[in-house]
């Protein structure tokens, strides 16, 4: 088995050399680099993660910390699983190993600070932080454990954060149905004192904002209670009003989703009856008829960027607290029409 020692001979450079290499920092010319790098792959050398952690105080690894929504199997999370592949793609082009750790708590017990305590880990990707309890926030400036925060935007100066412009796009998504005649407006959300979710409540807050400046009001749908059939509940409510908004922006696509199926149960049609945009840009909705209109969020980027900027803080000396915000992209869908000039009057009963 080759040694990192057989590895400096090969390369016919010192041993530090190709330590500097194996833990990614800068300070080695690209010439050298590749030389250690073409050295590594001919003796097929792999590191000694434990003598590492011995030697060096590094394991290599960084834990990935998200919540496990309502019991649901992970990989039907399309937001969750898109920002975890990004997560292991960049911290496999740079040499680290992804430890995925989830909890589901309510009571807020989950010590999510568990793995770095056992040294498993140098650094922590959360998704979902302000959920846990903020004494173990506190637990994380007072130690100095590396972290970063993924759609959590954390007021700490120990905590770096990757989010996107959640307002901006809440605020265009008004605008595109604004113009094309719609006046009547609701929105699906949550109950915040009851669920969490930022973004969902960003994007709700940022959407009242813009309709007031036009001199509209907006309706809320939200679930009794807290369930991925958010949607359902929203759609069984709207087809109760006598006055049905004709426009429907919805938290994220996953909701609108159940929201379309409900809705046309009663016999409500998109976008006949009503038009409806969500974020994300979920897959399933480009297979779907008709097609839905979302703001896409460069999640697998998002990923990414934190994995970045947290083995920059593993490594770096002079560290420095990072904000980064990217915008959303629309995505085009049948999903959205001209506002119907009276189907918020019309009565809705079940399809036979």
């Amino acid at each position: 088995m080759a040694t990192q020692k057989d590895v400096a001979e090969r390369a016919g450079v010192s041993f530090i050399t190709v330590s500097r290499v194996i833990n990614g920092l800068d300070n080695v010319k690209p010439e050298t680099r590749n030389r250690v790098e073409a050295a590594i792959k001919e003796l097929n050398y792999h590191p000694n993660r434990q003598a590492q952690a011995l030697n060096h105080g590094l394991t290599h690894t960084i834990a990935f910390v998200t919540p496990r929504m309502y019991d649901l199997p992970l990989y039907s999370n399309f937001f969750v699983m898109s920002l975890l592949s990004g997560v292991e793609l960049k911290g496999r082009e740079l040499g680290w190993d992804i430890l995925l750790t989830t909890d589901y708590d309510l009571e807020g017990s989950f010590d999510f600070l568990r793995v770095w305590h056992q040294r498993k880990v140098d650094g922590l990707v959360f998704v979902g932080f302000q959920r846990f309890p903020m004494e173990q926030k506190g637990a994380i400036e007072e130690r100095g454990i590396p972290c970063v925060s993924i759609s959590d935007r954390i007021e700490s100066p120990a905590i770096s954060w990757v989010d996107t412009d959640n307002r901006a796009a809440a605020r265009d998504a008004v605008a595109r149905l604004f113009s094309m005649g719609h006046r009547s407006f609701a929105f699906i959300g949550i109950d915040a004192d009851r669920d969490y979710n930022p973004n969902i409540i960003e994007r709700e807050k940022a959407a009242a904002e813009a309709l007031a400046e036009r001199g509209l009001a907006q309706r809320r749908l939200i679930s009794e209670s807290s369930t991925p059939s958010t949607g359902i509940a929203a759609a069984q409510a709207y087809v109760a009003m006598e006055r049905r908004p004709t426009a429907i922006i919805s938290g994220n696509d996953s909701i609108a989703f159940h929201f379309i199926g409900e809705s046309a149960r009663h016999g409500l049609l998109c976008p006949r009856d009503y038009s409806i945009v969500g974020f994300d840009a979920e897959p399933a909705g480009r297979l779907s008829t008709p097609t839905f209109a979302s703001y896409e969020q460069p999640l697998v980027d998002m990923g990414k960027t934190a994995i970045g900027l947290l083995v920059e803080r593993i490594g770096g000396e002079a560290w420095e607290r990072k904000t980064i915000e990217f915008p959303m992209r629309f995505v085009e869908g049948g999903s959205l029409g001209p506002a119907p000039a009276d189907s918020h009057f019309l009565s809705a009963s079940p399809k036979p």
